[in-house]
């Protein structure tokens, strides 16, 4: 099988959401976005190891200082 390429390259400003946030989430308010994102910095591109099938994991230094895990269908070029 052939590798893709990451579709984001290093020190990309993303916006970053978790698709499962809604199970994992506090707000139990209708007004509040279901998918809070995060914004940040790429940091690191994980190869694909077979974990997560076709997916490429980044790593993301959020605006927050903190360092979070994200799929390449849970990020989008701000």
């Amino acid at each position: 099988m052939e590798e893709d390429d990451p579709k984001f390259a290093l020190g990309s400003f993303v916006r970053c959401h978790y698709d499962y946030f809604d199970f994992y989430s506090y707000f139990y308010e209708e007004d509040v976005n279901p998918h809070f994102a995060f914004y940040g910095l790429i940091v690191e591109i994980a190869p694909n190891t077979g974990y997560f099938e076709t997916e490429t994991v980044y790593k993301v230094y959020c605006m927050d200082g903190c360092y979070r895990f994200f799929l390449e269908d849970e990020l989008c070029l701000v």
